[in-house]
């Protein structure tokens, strides 16, 4: 048989760049979901300082400065990641920009609540990003392979994790961001008036309310992942940790009385919580990537058959 005579391999590549194109799409939606995690945690940080500055702490300048430097570069990569992309679109780009540019330039002669809601608003649009960024993965990436794997995550764990990741804890995260923002600042003051000790009972009602949507919510996971993402267990560990700030801000802010507390104490111990919160989220984030490079191995070994046929 001279090479003629052999068996010709017949590809159809239209799955195979089907596939890639929802697998590199998947991809970049994970990789900006954690760029976007990052600059939540630092536009929180950023209002938590500048209100404690604002309220006269001056403690806060030199870290400051360096953290505004770096939520510069991080909006430039994050602009540079999505260009060209359907990541985000134009409007939503030129917002955030807008957005930044409004909080950032000048801030010193903000009024204090004005500061306050412009930083709210900007987290809410990052949050809603992820969101809209999440929804697409909710989908399988294949269609069901003939052959189980037994060790391939279900449908139901991946949309457990995704939506505990990307809604569920960091919108958790985003009301302890603003009860040490606001606690921050009263205490730098040395006193909290009545419009800011309406928005402090709020927050702190609704982290209450949420705490406990949360902690069954961990009860869940744990049974739906097991020990794959053990993580878990820190959240539990700083519950009462936040338990233990809530009482703080409570007693020792909204007493009624001149504020005695420690404006930088307060920071520290939400700011304890929240790194730990993000961290839980970021390995939920990096499990959905593991996940999704198991499902490409899956897919190379049982999704799209190549036929042969002798010419």
């Amino acid at each position: 048989m001279n090479v003629t005579d052999a068996p010709q391999v017949r590809i159809d590549r239209a799955p195979f760049a089907r596939f890639v194109q929802d697998y590199r799409r998947r991809q970049d939606a994970l990789s900006l979901i954690r760029q976007l995690i990052q600059m939540i945690k630092g536009v929180q940080r950023h209002r938590g300082m500048s209100m404690a500055l604002l309220g006269g702490n001056r403690q806060f300048e030199p870290d400051f400065e360096r953290l505004q430097q770096t939520l510069e570069r991080r909006l430039l990569a994050l602009q540079a990641f999505t260009l060209g992309t359907d990541l985000l679109s134009e409007r939503e780009r030129e917002n955030l920009h807008t957005a930044w540019l409004t909080i950032s330039r000048d801030w010193h002669d903000d009024s204090v609540i004005d500061n306050y809601e412009l930083h709210c608003h900007l987290v809410e649009q990052l949050l809603a990003m992820l969101v809209s960024l999440s929804r697409p993965l909710e989908a399988p990436l294949s269609a069901p392979s003939d052959h189980s794997d037994a060790d391939a995550p279900t449908r139901v764990q991946m949309l457990e994790l995704l939506h505990f990741s990307t809604r569920m804890l960091p919108g958790v995260v985003e009301q302890i961001g603003r009860i040490r923002a606001l606690s921050s600042y009263a205490a730098a003051v040395g006193h909290c008036d009545s419009h800011h000790d309406g928005k402090l009972r709020y927050v702190i009602q609704n982290t209450q309310v949420n705490n406990e949507k949360l902690r069954h919510q961990i009860r869940r996971l744990e049974q739906v992942l097991g020990p794959e993402f053990g993580q878990l267990g820190e959240l539990k560990r700083y519950e009462l940790k936040l338990m233990f700030l809530l009482n703080m801000v409570e007693g020792d802010v909204l007493g009624g009385g001149p504020i005695t507390a420690d404006s930088n104490r307060l920071f520290q111990v939400a700011t304890d919580i929240i790194d730990v919160y993000l961290q839980v989220v970021e390995n939920g984030i990096v499990l959905l990537n593991q996940w999704l490079e198991q499902d490409l191995e899956r897919w190379m070994q049982t999704g799209a058959p190549v036929r042969s046929e002798t010419s």
